[in-house]
């Protein structure tokens, strides 16, 4: 019997076979080059189904890729509506994705990924949990298998109440962030608050505030375990307690503090002799005296504060002279008194937020003093006028008055930050954000980076910074 011939091939099936072994021939660089001008991530992701080499170069391009490094699920999702897209790139990403980010209910979350066949994600260090859903509080048990989803998690922020019994299990933890700036319906338990300052020794930052209650936290059963901590951010009724064996943490840079909205009966003290002011304001003069050889930044909230004027006559820091940044926010005192700081020449950022006396002519002796200044922030500041800022551009271009040559400009131009106060509209009139003349020396910004929010630097309180 004669054998049956080959059934022709048709010319489109020529041509593609033809085409395809010639795409081949092309290397990696070529075609990486090629699928960079893809439209979008669909067309990626089926570009990436065609044979093992086009998908190992499609992920190593999104590996690359900084929109892939952080896990939003929702926003994946529009992204790809497809949930066979959604899966498979997912599963490609698992182990390269660094940060996840949760703004839904968290068990919900954590059955999706289930669902995917997602059960660790070894290479995500920083997970931030800000739910949209203000009741949707992370129980007991989901905490337990996020420790175990991210075993190598080093950063941590969780705005909504939680108990904390499985917090300790994350054990590569370094920065721990459970403040938020609105009511919590209850913050920490004290017993798994110890657990996790004796057993996560890598711990570095920790912030335990609690914005709108008195807190009943106590370090006294391990402040010193936290012998790595750099950041501490807490009540001031939790510090009261343990003030001197916080100064001295060998590691301590950052000490942040949260006046609490109320403050305890103090059964012991009289009436007659209770002060308010001295309960709120004794923890910031002792750290003034007892660390004024490593101050290098400090930040006070004048509204909240019970500071009066010449407060800071006496203060050790002067014969020091090693600030690099300061912020007296909201000072309804006469502005001579905060003239004393125009002697810290090494000042780099200033922060004289909602002053309300402030002026330009004490302003400009900031300018004239201190030559290192990179961040100005005179926000809120009615009284300034646009008189300042020509006399601040005479004196930085006398200062240094060939900085436009690029091969000469030493120093960066001064950020003022200028929203609401006396010259912003003049600011934007003039349209000097894109001014010729002025951006070698003052740069122009209305939202001011460092700070926590709305009128202060720190929320309702004061920072210290130490070298």
């Amino acid at each position: 019997m004669a054998a049956a011939s080959p059934s022709p091939e048709t010319p489109d099936l020529k041509k593609a076979e033809i085409e395809t072994s010639q795409i081949m021939k092309l290397n990696d660089d070529c075609l990486a080059c090629i699928f960079e001008r893809l439209q979008d991530l669909h067309t990626e992701m089926a570009v990436s189904r065609v044979c093992r080499r086009f998908q190992s170069i499609c992920l190593t391009q999104w590996r690359y890729s900084h929109s892939y490094n952080c896990l939003d699920l929702d926003e994946w999702r529009e992204i790809l509506p497809n949930s066979e897209d959604l899966i498979y790139f997912l599963q490609l990403m698992r182990p390269y994705i660094k940060e996840l980010f949760v703004n839904s209910c968290l068990r919900t979350l954590l059955k999706d990924l289930s669902d995917m066949k997602i059960y660790v994600l070894p290479m995500v260090t920083c997970f931030y949990y800000e739910p949209e859903d203000v009741d949707c509080y992370p129980s007991d048990k989901s905490l337990l298998r996020m420790a175990q989803m991210l075993p190598n998690l080093r950063r941590l922020r969780l705005t909504t109440p939680i108990q904390g019994r499985y917090l300790s299990n994350f054990r590569q933890l370094q920065e721990l962030h459970l403040y938020d700036d609105q009511h919590k319906d209850y913050e920490l338990q004290q017993k798994y608050l110890d657990d996790l300052c004796n057993q996560l020794v890598d711990l570095r930052v920790l912030d335990i505030r609690m914005y709108d209650s008195i807190s009943k936290l106590r370090l006294d059963n391990c402040v010193q375990c936290l012998k790595n901590l750099t950041t501490l951010k807490l009540n001031l009724a939790t510090l009261k307690s343990v003030l001197y064996e916080v100064l001295e943490l060998p590691s301590l840079r950052q000490l942040v503090v949260l006046l609490d909205t109320e403050w305890p009966n103090q059964p012991q003290v009289s009436v007659d002799n209770y002060d308010e002011n001295d309960c709120l304001a004794y923890e910031f003069y002792e750290i003034m005296e007892r660390k004024a050889k490593n101050i290098i930044g400090f930040a006070v909230d004048g509204y909240y504060m019970p500071l009066e004027p010449g407060w800071n006559a006496k203060l050790p820091i002067w014969t020091h002279k090693k600030l690099q940044r300061l912020a007296i926010c909201s000072w309804t005192h006469s502005v001579d008194h905060l003239e004393r700081y125009t002697r810290m020449t090494d000042l780099r950022l200033l922060c004289l937020r909602n002053c309300s006396n402030l002026n330009d002519d004490f302003l400009i002796k900031f300018i004239e003093s201190c030559p290192r200044l990179q961040f100005l922030d005179v926000s809120y500041c009615r009284e300034l006028t646009p008189k300042f800022l020509e006399r601040s551009l005479q004196l930085l271009k006398l200062r240094e008055p060939r900085k436009d040559r690029p091969d000469l400009r030493l120093t960066p131009p001064l950020l003022i930050y200028c929203e609401l106060c006396g010259f912003e509209d003049f600011v934007k009139s003039k349209n000097l954000y894109n001014s010729a003349d002025y951006r070698d020396y003052i740069v122009f910004a209305d939202y001011f980076p460092f700070s926590e929010r709305g009128l202060s630097f720190v929320d309702r309180g004061y920072q210290f910074d130490f070298d």
